[in-house]
């Protein structure tokens, strides 16, 4: 079942826009392209505009169990949108306490810094106390399928490939669409794109389809955190429609 969400979760972007018509083929295309990511068929959820832990693609792609996302959702826990909280979270367990201590050796960081983190954590739910400086992390606070960040582009390639690599710190793949690319500048687009693992769509035809990339552990975190937020108004609507196209 695939989800579209038409909700804002961050301020227009400066500069000059595409023309009203190119803009609206090449997102139409983006949005399309989702529905063949991997996985897709299992679930799907498209938000324009998703402000990341870093960027703002034109569209993100959820490819995973839309209930996940829903349990989270339905968590009193609020959304962890620091990296430094996230990456307590992430070395922390699920079925066994860790000390401060043996989560400050898995980050590398002061106890100091893990204990007042721990506490804030704590006080949020977003960590639970067992007693003795000794801590768990709530089953329902976890990474949830895999995000794609996907933008739409026309002619300067240069310019778009640096925007997209961007999003690889947080994101598990990256697509580009573009249109308006010479036959030499798209060879060397498809060159860079193919040593990302990202994907690629030149005037509405897949040229590469992306591989996963290797993200920080607290970044996707994060990330998955913050989409969770950022859905929260559409995906619980019994109101809402389904389907990206009609």
């Amino acid at each position: 079942m695939t989800y579209a969400l038409q909700v804002e979760t961050s301020a227009p972007r400066p500069g000059k826009r595409f023309e009203p018509i190119h803009e609206r083929q090449l997102h139409e295309i983006a949005v399309r392209a989702s529905e063949s990511l991997p996985g897709a068929a299992r679930g799907l959820v498209v938000v324009p505009e998703f402000a990341g832990p870093i960027g703002v693609p034109d569209f993100t792609a959820f490819v995973g169990k839309t209930t996940s996302l829903l349990a989270r959702q339905r968590s009193s826990v609020p959304p962890v949108i620091n990296e430094l909280d996230a990456g307590v979270l992430t070395v922390a367990h699920v079925g066994r306490a860790l000390h401060v201590e043996e989560l400050a050796q898995a980050l590398a960081w002061p106890e100091a810094t893990i204990a007042g983190r721990a506490k804030r954590l704590v006080a949020t739910g977003a960590l639970i106390d067992q007693g003795g400086g000794r801590y768990v992390r709530p089953s329902v606070i976890a990474p949830r399928g895999r995000l794609y960040a996907i933008e739409a582009k026309i002619e300067d390639w240069r310019s778009a490939l640096r925007q997209v690599r961007t999003y690889r710190v947080w994101a598990d793949a990256y697509v580009l669409v573009m249109t308006g690319v010479s036959e030499r500048s798209a060879q060397n687009l498809l060159a860079e794109v193919l040593r990302d693992k990202g994907g690629l769509i030149l005037d509405g035809q897949w040229i590469a389809r992306p591989r996963l990339g290797e993200v920080k552990a607290r970044r996707r975190l994060q990330a998955a955190e913050l989409f969770a937020a950022a859905t929260l108004t559409g995906l619980d609507d019994p109101a809402f429609t389904l389907g990206i196209h009609s």
